[in-house]
Parts: C-alpha cells; sequence; structure tokens
C-alpha cells in the first residue's frame, strides 16, 4: 500500500472503516464457501459473522486467523485492508511443488543408480533440496548433464 494511501486510511471515519472491513469479510465468506461453510471453518456463528460484517463487534485476533486461512486470504489483509489478499506462506514455511520435488527424487536417484554410486542419505537429500530450490528460482528442471555433474561433486 502506498504511504499516502496508508495515511488517508488512517484518516478514514469508524463508518468507513467498518465499510471496508465488511467487503473483506464479503469476499471471505465467498471464497471460504459461503456463509455457512465459513462459519463451520472458522467455528463461529453465523450471527457472530454479521455482527462482524456490520461492525456491531470485532473478531477476536484467533477468529481473524481462522477466517483467513478458510478463506485462503492473507491475516493482514482481512483485518487490515493492508498488502494482498492472497495467502502466503507463513514465516519459516514454504509451499511445495510435489511433482517437481518428485521428479528430481527420480532423476537423482536414476542418474546415481546409473553411475553405480550409492550415496549416503544426507549426500542424496543435499543433492535433491539444491536441486529442487535451482528448479523452483529458475522456473524450469535442471539438465542432466548438471545434475550429474553435482552427484560426482559429492562422491569425491
Amino acid at each position: 500500500m502506498a504511504r499516502h494511501d496508508l495515511e488517508a486510511s488512517k484518516n478514514l471515519s469508524k463508518e468507513e472503516r467498518v465499510d471496508a472491513f465488511g467487503m473483506r469479510m464479503n469476499i471471505a465468506i465467498k471464497r471460504a464457501g459461503g456463509v455457512t461453510v465459513m462459519s463451520e471453518k472458522a467455528g463461529v456463528s453465523t450471527s457472530v459473522l454479521r455482527k462482524w460484517r456490520a461492525g456491531q463487534s470485532e473478531p477476536t485476533l484467533s477468529s481473524l486467523v481462522s477466517m483467513a486461512r478458510a478463506a485462503d486470504l492473507s491475516v493482514e489483509w482481512l483485518a487490515t485492508g493492508e498488502g494482498t489478499p492472497e495467502a502466503g506462506p507463513t514465516a519459516g514455511e514454504r509451499r511445495i511443488d510435489l511433482e517437481v520435488l518428485e521428479d528430481v527424487i527420480i532423476r537423482t536417484r536414476r542418474i546415481s543408480e546409473h553411475k553405480g554410486m550409492v550415496l549416503k542419505p544426507e549426500a542424496e537429500a543435499r543433492i535433491i533440496r539444491l536441486v529442487y530450490e535451482f528448479s523452483m528460482r529458475q522456473g524450469q528442471p535442471m539438465d542432466d548433464t548438471s545434475l550429474n555433474n553435482i552427484i560426482e561433486l559429492t562422491s569425491l
């Protein structure tokens, strides 16, 4: 959010802030699959959701987190309107692309078996992690020649 937008949001009246939160709640409810689904996933009644949307009461932090998770939204965005609505990995957590990871494991094992190498589990895990992270950064798999070179280097 731009600095002037942030300053402007601080100057909003209480009614405008409630309306903005109500709009974000509507988006969250829609993304969760409706009021009933949001109610079940967040562990609150539908009447409590209505009160929050109308500004008659405010959700607790744990309820905000539950709603954000139910709708796959950013807690920061749901609570404040700042940042992006899309939920991202929490601190220290990364989303794993299991198909890419599986491909890296298969290719690593195929090449090491073809060379007749038996890698220690620790070495194999380091290779897999390195190649997986490279593939995710580059947006494409590492070529077999480079993977072969990495495997050979670990055997030295």
